[in-house]
């Protein structure tokens, strides 16, 4: 795996992927990246934060209250997450792998950073509603 794995832009019809490893100063200045999302960022979180802050830490480290937070609320944010997880074996062992989940933003945030640690939570994407986008008000 290369760092430039988890630096993406992907959009479908409702969703506007984003990988966990850009730096908000990046998606600024990224060419991919819709030009609507970019002014939300520059209006409302880049001013909150550091631009070389990554998608990962922000939100890793976010809690609730703040216009960083009311904004990627609004937007719908979605966190994709790869976590620990054991699994049980047919022959009665267990083995531990990553597995993928979905988190709301309210849903992640509410996990303690030492929580997410111990589970060996990593966030790989963020995902923002594009009608929220849409029907953002600058």
């Amino acid at each position: 795996m290369e760092y430039r794995d988890y630096r993406y832009i992907m959009q479908d019809t409702g969703r506007l992927y984003v990988g966990g490893k850009f730096t908000f100063g990046d998606l600024s200045e990224e060419k991919d990246v819709p030009f609507k999302f970019q002014a939300i960022l520059n209006t409302y979180v880049i001013r909150e934060i550091d631009p070389q802050t990554s998608v990962e830490s922000l939100f890793y480290y976010m809690e609730t209250g703040g216009m960083v937070y009311k904004t990627f609320e609004a937007l719908r944010t979605k966190i994709k997450v790869s976590e620990l997880k054991e699994i049980r074996k047919f022959g009665g062992g267990t083995k531990t792998e990553y597995r993928e989940q979905i988190y709301s933003l309210d849903d992640f945030i509410a996990i303690p950073p030492t929580e997410k640690e111990r589970r060996g939570m990593l966030i790989q994407e963020i995902q923002c509603s594009k009608l929220a986008i849409m029907s953002f008000a600058l």
